[in-house]
């Protein structure tokens, strides 16, 4: 539980006979002790009004003089030595190149409980001013804000100025952006040259991007699948690890999930099992290479690899009109082609392995189907369509003038109707 309201700021209290100044600020407490007698409550309560002056003000330090020497540089490096085992293999080599590169060459020599909103803004400015892009500051900026919220619950600092920084960065980004940023997705149209060039030119590659453009998993997901994750009965894969930089590590979202398997996929798949079956009888293997995609020795297939093959394939089908994304795009075009095609917000953010749909809904909002176009809903005065396209003519019923025994026929019965008058009756007058 937080810290009640009625204890935080400045207090004068009367203790064993003296008088003290107590002091809540920043989950810290404080006591001084004034003295005794009237002159020592007066005192106090100026020493008290002083002290909340520089609360106001933001001047009101109580770090002890042990955390007022901690700098930035060395900040950094303890967080990273202490919590280098919660951090992925990838995350932890990024976290590094960061604090190398760009983090403590600004800060480093900076006292942690010096650190200002300011500071991080002039950052900001010198990095964006370098050619550094929106989201390499913001990246940076996000390590620094982990450090800094550790050191603020430890204690090291009063507050964390790195708290809006995201907000900060959103500005800075539209004030360097000449256009609004949107994920890169192929059309089907250039799905279908890039298959058909890497069938033709790539054809151990093919396997690989059709399956990438076909779950929309992670590139270290397609390098991590095992023959023992294919379900070829169910049509489905499990996706419980993937081969980043040459270790096997967990998903991104450290969950395993189900993906469903698209009918060209699983007959590429079985295909593939196949020829793995003959290359491991021709070569003399023990047994069949466990991964899915392999090395032509049978061993997990270097990232880099792959990386080589797409960029050769994508040089090659630029010249057909392709455009030439990332190969993490073929992630983004199943989840585009899924929405446009109506698939539910749940259902892609499954198969993508998102833990929340919002996520899925805030990266690929701009991609899903838009029905604005077909407004026929809406002509509420105009002619039905028929189920043959036609437009049916407006059928209205006439009253028949058959009627049973004792029943009054329409002419008879508009004798007893009250007249129209309005949507009010008239006031009577006195004369009538």
């Amino acid at each position: 539980m937080g810290r009640r309201r009625s204890d935080v700021g400045v207090k004068v209290r009367q203790l064993k006979g003296a008088w003290w100044v107590v002091v809540h600020h920043a989950g810290k407490r404080r006591i001084q002790r004034v003295g005794a007698g009237e002159s020592s409550r007066r005192t106090a309560e100026k020493v008290a009004e002083q002290l909340r002056a520089k609360l106001v003000l933001g001047q009101l330090d109580l770090l002890p003089p042990t955390m007022k020497k901690l700098t930035v540089e060395t900040a950094l490096r303890n967080w990273l030595r202490i919590y280098r085992p919660t951090l992925s293999a990838s995350y932890e080599r990024t976290a590094a190149g960061i604090i190398d590169h760009h983090l403590v060459p600004f800060f480093g020599p900076r006292l942690l409980a010096e650190l200002r909103e300011p500071d991080l803004l002039e950052f900001i400015g010198q990095k964006l001013d370098s050619g550094l892009s929106p989201a390499t500051v913001s990246n940076s900026l996000s390590v620094l804000r982990r450090v800094l919220n550790l050191a603020a619950q430890e204690g090291h600092v009063t507050r964390n100025p790195a708290a809006r920084i995201g907000q900060l960065m959103r500005q800075a980004g539209r004030r360097v952006a000449t256009e609004v940023t949107r994920v890169d997705a192929w059309t089907r149209d250039e799905v279908a040259t890039l298959l058909a060039l890497a069938r033709e030119h790539e054809p151990r590659f093919y396997p690989a991007l059709l399956f990438l453009l076909s779950t929309g998993a992670h590139r270290g997901e397609a390098l991590g699948l095992r023959w023992e994750d294919i379900l070829f009965s169910d049509r489905r894969v499990l996706i419980r690890r993937a081969l980043v930089h040459g270790q096997l590590v967990t998903p991104k979202s450290g969950r395993a999930r189900h993906v469903v398997l698209s009918r060209d996929l699983t007959a590429a798949l079985e295909a593939l099992f196949e020829e793995r079956r003959r290359q491991a009888l021709a070569r003399g293997w023990p047994e069949l290479p466990s991964h899915v995609f392999c090395a032509e020795t049978g061993g997990p297939l270097d990232e880099r690899n792959l990386v080589r093959s797409w960029h050769r394939l994508r040089r090659r089908a630029q010249v057909h009109g392709v455009r030439p994304f990332k190969l993490h795009c073929a992630r983004h075009t199943f989840a585009s082609l899924a929405l446009a095609a109506g698939k539910s917000l749940r259902w892609v953010a499954a198969q993508l392995g998102h833990a929340n749909p919002e996520l899925t809904l805030r990266v690929y909002a701009h991609v899903m189907r838009e029905e604005e176009t077909d407004l026929r809903f809406l002509e509420l005065e105009a002619p039905a369509t028929a189920p043959d396209g036609t437009q049916a003519a407006p059928r209205i019923a006439r009253a028949r003038e058959t009627r049973r025994p004792g029943q009054l026929t329409r002419r008879r019965a508009s004798r007893f109707l009250e007249r129209e008058t309005g949507f009010e009756p008239a006031t009577l007058s006195l004369g009538s």
